[in-house]
């Protein structure tokens, strides 16, 4: 008798016991295509280059990356009162980032796409952004970075939904992605592979949009070569260096290994590798989880990152505030993922060059020339004279 009811209390505890990782959770049920992965990936016959190829591409791109048009813009996403996943201000938030990106010039000859994934149980979606040249037929598959946009304020009085500005956890991850993709386009760089970027909802809902999209990519078979996750970019605690924080759970080596390289050709910070988070912590365990090859970085060592993540004060009032950001840090994550895209997006292309609309027109003028001189010879001197009458009529 005594033993059942030691063991009836032992279950009731574990019942009621919240831990740190199920801090992330809410009351409603979980989804099912959230949590449930139907499908992985089609396997990638890609083969991650053994060191960054396009240092005269990606350097130019990099030293653009500029603090003061990321301050501005990560600003005016903390002025949201939230950015809840099933709130009004987290679906304005999103459809920001959505406008904020289709405002953007693009080279001629490219597409910018942008659409919403609108998710089954909850209002905010989340904004794909695909950038891509049509020209390139013979580079598969697509390279995609991402990060999320919602908020948690848990301690305030009005819920887990309540006011935070969230500026590190993550506006900063949001405005990195942002600088990368403006700074790429801005600077008419064009694609080879397309490129997308990501910024999901719910997240701090067990990454529930993420793990909802990756699952889709992975139903429909869409072949990926590699995602890289930004979560929090903005803070350096007091007294310590600024790093790169490298996650080795719930992402493959490849993708780490190929993230780690480029860090060190790009930003030279010190990297913190072979982190841990021991739980599904950020947006990259859907992708991973679905199959694909997959890598994380973070604002530096874990046990240094912000430390009042996802929590407000009891009265209400914020802790993740624009004065714990470090601007420069943002862009340095910026710089990490423009390397990190464009190498890939480039690789199997001859010096980085992949064709345009113009560049084909060319292409095509030089291969009528190239046939024209195979010919005979008196074909060829009738050419000759064809070229010196035009120009003498110029």
């Amino acid at each position: 008798m005594m033993r059942a009811l030691v063991l009836l209390l032992l279950a009731a505890a574990a019942q009621t016991h919240r831990t740190d990782a199920d801090a992330d959770s809410d009351d409603s049920p979980p989804d099912a295509a959230a949590l449930l992965l139907l499908s992985k990936a089609p396997p990638s016959s890609f083969e991650f280059p053994a060191a960054p190829r396009f240092a005269g591409v990606v350097a130019p791109l990099a030293a653009a990356v500029d603090a003061k048009a990321i301050a501005p813009w990560l600003t005016r996403l903390t002025l949201f009162p939230e950015r809840y996943y099933r709130s009004q201000n987290g679906a304005a938030a999103a459809h920001w980032i959505a406008d904020q990106v289709r405002a953007l010039p693009v080279p001629k000859g490219t597409k910018l796409t942008v659409s919403f994934f609108n998710h089954t149980e909850f209002i905010q979606p989340s904004v794909l952004v695909r950038y891509e040249n049509p020209f390139v037929k013979n580079l598969t598959g697509t390279v995609i970075a991402g990060t999320h946009m919602d908020t948690l304020a848990q301690r305030h009085p009005l819920g887990q939904g309540g006011p935070n500005p969230g500026a590190d956890d993550c506006a900063s991850g949001s405005a990195s992605l942002f600088e990368a993709l403006r700074v790429l386009t801005t600077n008419n760089w064009v694609p080879g592979r397309a490129i997308e970027f990501h910024w999901y909802a719910a997240e701090e809902i067990s990454a529930k949009g993420s793990k909802e999209i990756a699952n889709m990519y992975a139903n429909k078979s869409i072949p990926v070569v590699a995602y890289l996750n930004v979560d929090q970019t903005g803070y350096v605690m007091p007294g310590t260096r600024p790093e790169v924080g490298i996650f080795s759970d719930y992402t493959t080596e490849n993708a780490t290994n190929f993230l780690s390289l480029i860090v060190e050709a790009y930003t030279g910070l010190p990297q913190v590798k072979n982190q841990r988070c021991g739980q599904e912590c950020s947006d990259h365990v859907g992708w991973f989880r679905a199959g694909y090859e997959s890598a994380f970085a973070f604002e530096g060592a874990r046990k240094n990152g912000f430390p009042d993540i996802d929590v407000v004060n009891p009265d209400g009032s914020p802790l993740d505030t624009l004065e714990f950001i470090n601007m420069t840090h943002v862009g340095v994550f910026a710089k990490n993922t423009i390397g990190f895209v464009v190498e890939l997006s480039l690789a199997g292309t001859y010096n980085g060059t992949v064709p345009t609309s113009a560049a084909l027109s060319r292409s095509s003028s030089n291969l009528l020339f190239g046939l024209l001189l195979q010919t005979t010879a008196g074909s060829f001197v009738c050419l000759v004279c064809v070229l010196g009458i035009s120009l003498m009529l110029v």
